[in-house]
């Protein structure tokens, strides 16, 4: 089993500043497409470790709107839910 928690944005600029932020500032990540599961608009999220959510929140306010959301996987299978602060 492996979790892990993205960040989904309605835009790919915001996307794409946000990993380079987190980046800068000592966490672990990635741009990935959007789970199927999610409906984001500019179809981008980042990858983080889910240890690590309720550090990087701050960070991310100022791009507004985000969806955070914790990933599970088992094997193929994929759960995504809403994750709550």
């Amino acid at each position: 089993m492996e979790t892990f928690c993205i960040i989904a944005f309605d835009s790919t600029h915001h996307a794409i500043a946000c990993e380079k932020l987190l980046q800068d500032n000592g966490f672990k990540a990635r741009i990935i497409p959007v789970p199927v599961q999610v409906t984001a608009g500019c179809g981008l999220a980042v990858r983080f470790e889910a240890a690590d959510a309720k550090k990087i929140k701050p960070l991310t306010e100022r791009f507004y709107p985000i969806y955070f959301y914790k990933v599970t996987k088992h094997g193929l299978q994929k759960t995504v839910e809403a994750y709550i602060f």
